[in-house]
Formats: C-alpha cells, structure tokens, sequence
C-alpha cells in the first residue's frame, strides 16, 4: 500500500492579512510542505502559472480580485484548472459555500484556523488529487493501448442499444469516427450488409442473452466498399446499470476472405471466359432438381455449341478463336437474367441454367433471343466474324433423377438441331414432331393472314424529350391470329423473313402506314410536319423491287417523301454492304428520312456512319431500361449522342419506361424520345385522337404564350395496365 507522502508538494496561500499567513504557513511548513504565499488574486494568478502549485488555499474576501473571481479564472485557464482550490473564509452562510463549491472547489476551511483540521484537510485532497492524477496516467496509458490497435474495440448496452465506447481503428472499417457512431447508434446495424443484417440482429436486437459469440460478416463503409469482418463478442449484465452489455471486437478479415474467395472461383470457372465450368454448372443444376423434387415450377437447361467454330481456328488461328468465345461468353450472359447460370463445359460449348420460367415457351423465346444476338456480326480484330450455334433445350422436371442425365438429353437435344440445319434451337421432347408441324402451321397460317385481315399496325408517338411535342409515330405490325390471338412479332417476322412472305407483308406495312399519314394531314395540316416511321427488313433492303414499291406507293398516297422514315437494323446494314449502300442513297435522293433502328447493340456499323446517309439514330432499349450514372449503358448512351452531335444526327431514345429514365435522358441532352412512359402503342383510332389532343394542345399554347404546356388529359396511359417491356 502506498501512503502520501508531503515532500514537495507545493502549496500556494492566498490571503491579504499578513497575520493568517504567517498562522498558516507556519503549521502547513512544519507538515513539511513547501509554501509558496501571495497577498491578493493578480499576484496568485501570476504565482500559479509561473509555478504550479499541487493545492491552493484561496482567502475569499480580498480587494481587486476576490477570491471568487480568482477561482474562476484559474479554472478557466488549461494549464491550471485541475489544481484543487480551498476556501479559507470567515463566512458561515451557507450560500456562500455552495457558491464556491459551484465554481469548482473542492472544500472549506472556517477562520479562526484549527491547526489539526487545516493540515487533514489539506493531506485528503492531496491524496485525492494523488489518486486522481494515477487514474489518468492509467487510463490513457489503457487509451494510447487500444488506440494503437488495428482490431476494433467496442462496447454497448443493449435495449436500447447504444454504444458506450469505440477505438479510432473503427473508422478503417466504417469510415465514421467514434465520436459518429457513438451519436448515431442505429449505423453499426445499418451499415451492415443486408444479407447479413438479420444475423447480427439475432444477437445484438432480437433476442440478446448472456453469453460469447462469434460471426462473419460484411460492412459497407461510406464509399460503398465492402469490409468483411469477424467479430468476437460477450454480453453480460452490467451490474452498475442492470442493463446487459457487450463487449466485442472487430477484426477486419477482407484480406483473407478475398484470397479464399480467388481459390474457390478458380476452382469453378473457367480460366478462359471466367464463365462458370463443368465441375461448378453440374453442382448448381444438382441442386436444382432436388430443390424441385415433388414442388411445382420449372427451369431449363440450354446447351449451346457453336457452328463450325472449327474452321475459325483452323483458318485464323486459336487467338482468334480464343477471343471469338470470349465474345460469345458476353453475349450469352448479356442475353439472360442476372439470376441465370452461364458456363463454359469446354471447347465451343455452352450451357445456361434457367431457373423459374414459366413453361416452354419462355425457354424457345429465351433460345430465340440468344440466337438473334449470336447472329450479329462480331468483330474480332481486324476479322468480321458471322457465328451462329445450335441449342439443345431441355425442361428440367421429376423425371430426372441426376444432373449428368439431363445434360445428356440437352445434348441429343443440341445434335438434332445440328442436323436440321444448325443456327437453330430444339426442345427435347416426345413431342419434337409436332413442334415442328405447329411451326409449319404458323408459316401458313401467315400465308393467309393478310388475306384474312389478321395483321394490323399499331402506332407509337416519336416526342421531342424538351417540350413534349409530338414529332411522329412508329409503325408497328401486330398479328392477331383467329384462334391464338396476339402472336409476338418476334415469332412471326422471322418466319414472314424465311419464307419470304416478308416482301408481301412488307408492301402491305408501307402502303397502310403512308395512307394513315396523309390521312392525318388532311384532317390536320400542322401534321405536315410529322414523320412516320417504318421498319425496314434487311432482305427489303437488299431487293432492287422494293425500290420500285416505294417509287408506287409514294405516288399512290400522295405523301411527301420528307414525311416517311424508313429504319433498319445494323445486321442489316452489314449483310450486303455494297447493295445496302446503293439502296439507302437511293432512298436518301428520294427525300426519304433513314434511321438505324436499335444502335449499339452491334459491333460493325459504327466505323460505317460516315458512309451510310444516316438521319436518325435510335438508341435501343435495353441500354435504356438499365441506364443509370455509372453503369456503362449510361455511358454507352452518352457516348452515342455526343457521337450524333457530331455528325449532325438526330437521337432518338426507345422503350422509355420511367421519369428516372426521363431526368437521365434530358441530362444527357437526348433530343427525342418514345417508350411507355409517355405512350403505348396506339390503334389507328387512338392514335388519330392522340395526335388531335396534341395539336390542340400545341395551338393553345401558341395563343396564350405561356411559357410551360398544360398537359394531355391523358397523354400517358396508366402504368399499372401495361406489361413492364414493349412488345
């Protein structure tokens, strides 16, 4: 045990009687401590800060600076407010002292002086300043300890949960002081990730008892970087608040987390493509079927393997080749659901897991999707390369019992496309035959289906994105089928294109469309200035006739040429370059407005704008419906209008479906706009009204010169009664 001791200690006596000094300074000097003396507060404030005493006896009444105000300019100085200070009065009122006490000193000593009392009281708060001083050498030697920690030291009462201390090294984990989080408890929950939220609740909200724990998990600090982080933690019953406390701490373990993380996805992909491999696909669709054992619902498995991928290798050599499925991996994994599993079994083939689709349907659609996108010219190098594949689909169901069975019968699947001609998709099914006599029967049924009136335009407004004015429609071609209703243009147009019969229905889409138009501009003439645009196929382009029908309908309708867009797909731009070249310059002479339908979704037309006479971009949907600040469709989109400003090339946003998209387009300057956000495709009667809405709404603005339009009564149709996408 260690006693106070009074040599050197320092004590400094503040009186202006000459006699209570003397008394004073005799008995505290015959204690053994050093005395140091001054006869009013300006000479006490200059003795303490040239020589801080370790106590001072401070005399109250005393002229020029009482010893009230002596005290509260000690304790409001940095470097001597913790020297504790005792009264020496003559005072016995009460008030008194509890003003002094408030002030900040720590007792009283009553005059006439009482030797024993002055020198006791005198030692305890020594001692008690002793004890003090120790405390605080001891706890920030414990501060200097855990501040030099790299783990994160924390503690909180839980119900509520507050957070009672936190080191500095919590910062490199959440990028907030302690000082942040300890004002703002509800972030160390917050923070968390939200997939491991509900874990961390378990223990700390929910249900805290007594006890050790550990856990993994992931934070996110204010710059969105992810900190995994293992935490080791005990909650007990704080006896002094009878609330349950934790005390943990937080090791960041990123480092080691992403070298199990490298090893594990070496291990399942493939080094190639960084597409899933054999081992890590066949696993996943193991799991699937059990998970679909005896439960309702479907998923499909599509095994893709590419047309004479062989001779790619064979004549420009395995980097070539090695590229090319790079690129077709893209593809692939671009033309599925996030949610779906893409990988590469070895060679040229491909598989993907579909899981939750609605029925075979959506797997021959998802097929035809890929197949669209592999035709797509891709460019490797400096070689142009037209790849096609043949895909096996099965749907996965009870009936099998183990992975390797189902990826057998994609596989017939798969061969039999082969023989039926490759760049093709078979389902495997007992029914294999009958798919085939149902595409028979749609290939006739179209036939006969302008004969019977079954195909009809729907048309969808073209607007300025700025002001909202309509500047023309898109023609549209549906097929209501007498027994199957609605049949998807992406199901028909390929079959119009196979049999030819696109020719025919082509001819039919141009003459209707250039009527409606003139029929518009006579029942309003400020229509004169709207345009009407119509797809063109690529084998439309390529055919020397469809010259000859364009010169005749033109004629027949009586429609100015300046009236009528014709747009084209890249693909079709680069089937015939030449052909296609001599074709558009044609129309181009003609007057006729060109637009190159759903730009950027191909890898070959951009080095030909300076030669194809271009009007008219349109930036396709699928960058649109997934633009956002950061992503690369947004600077995809970006880059295409400032890349048609620059060649003084109109831009026109499709499948605008959101204000979000909205706000981001008129940020990026986008000069037109069509989508579901401000139509759906509307019937010629619709549309007819649409249009008349539109130029009355435009003329009264005209005549009352706001500044600002009132809008449409029902210039954009109820989001809820439309499908998510266009058709």
């Amino acid at each position: 045990m260690t006693f106070f001791s009074s040599d050197q200690s320092l004590i400094l006596i503040v009186d202006d009687t000459p006699a209570n000094l003397t008394v004073i300074s005799e008995v505290l000097s015959d204690a053994g401590f050093e005395i140091a003396i001054a006869t009013n507060g300006e000479r006490a404030l200059e003795q303490a800060r040239r020589d801080p005493p370790d106590l001072i006896l401070l005399d109250i009444m005393m002229p020029g600076i009482g010893g009230f105000e002596t005290c509260c300019r000690l304790k409001a100085d940095p470097h001597l407010h913790q020297i504790p200070i005792i009264f020496m009065t003559a005072l016995t009122d009460v008030e008194n002292k509890v003003r002094g006490l408030e002030l900040g000193a720590v007792d009283y000593i009553t005059k006439p002086f009482q030797e024993q009392e002055v020198v006791a009281r005198v030692k305890t708060h020594l001692e008690l300043r002793q004890t003090q001083l120790q405390l605080q050498r001891s706890e920030e030697r414990l501060t200097q300890t855990l501040n030099a920690l790299q783990e994160v030291v924390w503690s909180a009462s839980l119900n509520p949960f507050e957070i009672l201390y936190l080191n500095p090294s919590v910062k490199t984990i959440y990028g907030l002081s302690p000082h942040d989080l300890i004002a703002a408890p509800h972030l160390w929950i917050e923070q968390i990730a939200a997939d491991d939220r509900a874990a961390v609740r378990q223990h700390l909200v929910d249900a805290p008892g007594c006890g050790s724990f550990e856990l993994e998990y992931r934070v996110v600090d204010g710059n969105g970087e992810v900190h995994w982080v293992h935490c080791t933690a005990k909650i007990q019953l704080d006896e002094s608040t009878q609330r349950l406390r934790v005390d943990g701490i937080l090791q960041d373990i990123s480092a080691r987390r992403l070298v199990e993380q490298k090893l594990l996805y070496a291990a399942q992909h493939d080094s190639l493509t960084q597409l899933a491999n054999r081992s890590f696909f066949t696993e996943r669709l193991s799991q699937l079927l059990a998970a679909y054992r005896g439960q309702d619902g479907q998923f499909a498995l599509l095994f893709i393997d590419l047309d004479r991928f062989k001779s790619v290798n064979d004549s420009l050599g395995h980097r070539v080749g090695d590229e090319l499925l790079i690129r077709v991996s893209e593809i692939l994994v671009a033309a599925v659901q996030p949610t779906d599993l893409v990988a590469r079994l070895g060679g040229d083939e491909f598989t993907i897991l579909i899981d939750g689709i609605a029925g075979e349907e959506e797997a021959v659609l998802i097929s035809d999707r890929i197949q669209e996108r592999l035709q797509r010219p891709i460019l490797v190098g400096e070689h142009l390369l037209n790849i096609t594949a043949s895909i096996g689909v099965v749907i996965g169901s009870n009936a099998y019992q183990s992975a390797d069975d189902m990826l057998r019968d994609a596989d017939i699947a798969m061969y039999q496309a082969k023989g039926l001609g490759r760049a093709c998709h078979k389902l495997f099914c007992q029914e294999m035959y009958e798919q085939i006599m149902d595409k028979l029967y749609l290939e006739n049924e179209l036939k006969y289906a302008l004969k019977r009136r079954e195909l009809f335009l729907e048309y969808q407004p073209i607007l300025t994105l700025a002001t909202e004015d309509l500047v023309g429609f898109e023609v549209l071609l549906r097929w209501r089928h007498g027994k199957r209703g609605l049949i998807p243009p992406d199901q028909f147009i390929p079959l119009a294109e196979e049999t030819g019969w696109i020719t025919k229905i082509g001819e039919y889409v141009l003459r209707a469309a250039c009527l409606q138009m003139k029929t518009w501009q006579q029942i309003h003439p400020a229509a004169s200035r709207l345009t009407i645009s119509i797809n063109l196929s690529s084998y439309e382009l390529q055919s020397i006739r469809f010259l000859e029908t364009i010169d005749r309908i033109i004629t027949e309708s009586r429609l100015d040429p300046g009236n009528l867009k014709l747009e084209i797909t890249e693909s079709s731009l680069m089937k015939n370059n030449e052909l296609s070249l001599q074709n558009l310059r044609f129309l181009q002479g003609k007057g006729i407005g060109l637009s190159l339908d759903d730009f950027g979704t191909g890898y070959s037309s951009l080095s030909y704008l300076h030669q194809f006479p271009i009007h008219t971009l349109k930036i396709d949907r699928s960058f649109v419906q997934t633009m956002e600040p950061g992503l690369s469709s947004f600077e995809i989109i970006r880059t295409i209008i400032t890349l048609a400003r620059a060649l003084n090339i109109e831009v026109v946003a499709e499948g605008v479906e959101t204000a979000t998209q909205v706000n981001y387009l008129k940020m990026l300057n986008c000069e037109m706009v069509q989508g579901y956000f401000f139509s759906k495709p509307l019937s010629a009667a619709a549309a007819t009204q649409y249009l008349q809405r539109s130029m009355q709404d435009k003329q009264r603005t005209a005549l009352t010169c706001r500044s600002s339009r009132s809008p449409l009564p029902d210039h954009r149709i109820n989001r809820q009664n439309i499908a998510p996408t266009e058709p």
